[in-house]
């Protein structure tokens, strides 16, 4: 049988691409089903129904201000009842120098590490969230996160 091949699950560009980031966020809670608008069934907007395996980015494009600014980026998972695990999460502290400004992890099946081994329920979030003080901003972000 043949590999799935790769495919944009979610991304934030959908809300603009090269978005700045100044506060925390998410890309949406768990619905119930005749939530408008109509879905059949429990659902959130990072589908993991048909992978195995996810690769999740974090892109900066600009210069990010503030005094010691962080940008947390978490990959949650929901439970058929909508509760919300943390499956991983990874911090931009160390990937915030004048020459890196992006980070990236493989989770699932094969993952990066051990640690990074996961089993995928059927429905997930993206979440960030952002530290520091003087009004950190991250101009020109994009998360995306990727499956097979």
């Amino acid at each position: 049988m043949p590999e799935m091949p790769a495919r944009l699950i979610w991304s934030l560009s959908n809300s603009g691409i090269g978005t700045t980031i100044t506060a925390t966020g998410n890309s949406g809670a768990w619905q119930t089903p005749g939530v408008p608008p109509w879905t059949p069934n429990y659902l959130s907007a990072v589908d993991l129904r048909f992978v195995e395996d996810v690769w999740l980015t974090v892109a900066v494009g600009g210069s990010v201000t503030g005094t010691t600014p962080t940008l947390t980026v978490s990959l949650n998972v929901f439970d058929d009842k909508g509760h919300l695990f943390n499956a991983y999460a990874f911090s931009s502290g160390g990937i915030l120098t004048a020459s890196v400004l992006t980070a990236q992890v493989s989770l699932g099946k094969h993952g990066s590490a051990a640690s990074a081994y996961i089993v995928f329920p059927e429905w997930g979030q993206v979440s960030w969230t952002i530290g520091g003080t003087a009004t950190p901003t991250f101009p020109g972000t994009e998360i995306s996160l990727y499956g097979r």
